[in-house]
């Protein structure tokens, strides 16, 4: 029995990774929050916020809540748009594996 739960339980820490969360909605940062979470809010803007210590986060619009994300590489080019972020989400520290983004449906 318990070599059964063994096996179930390492097969299923495996197969966990492979399936990423999704979030859509506006990049902003710590700085502008929930008002820098427009198709206004441009690239520029986050860069320098982060200069100033800020960090990239995405509003996410199905539940109202601000994200903080691991990557502003990858939806840079993104903004002023609504943005779609896969990955995996950390609760503790309320930040996101960024894997992949695109623009929103």
């Amino acid at each position: 029995m318990r070599r059964t739960l063994a096996t179930a339980l390492a097969v299923a820490l495996a197969v966990a990774p492979a399936f990423a969360d999704e979030w859509t909605g506006y990049v902003t940062d710590t700085h502008c929050g929930k008002n820098g979470a427009t198709k206004d809010h441009t690239a520029d803007c986050v860069q320098k916020c982060m200069k100033g210590g800020s960090k990239p986060q995405i509003f996410n619009e199905a539940d109202g809540r601000i994200l903080n994300l691991d990557s502003f590489d990858k939806v840079k080019d993104l903004m002023g748009g609504k943005v779609t972020v896969k990955g995996s989400l950390d609760p503790a520290t309320n930040t996101i594996a960024v894997e992949s983004a695109a623009r929103a449906k």
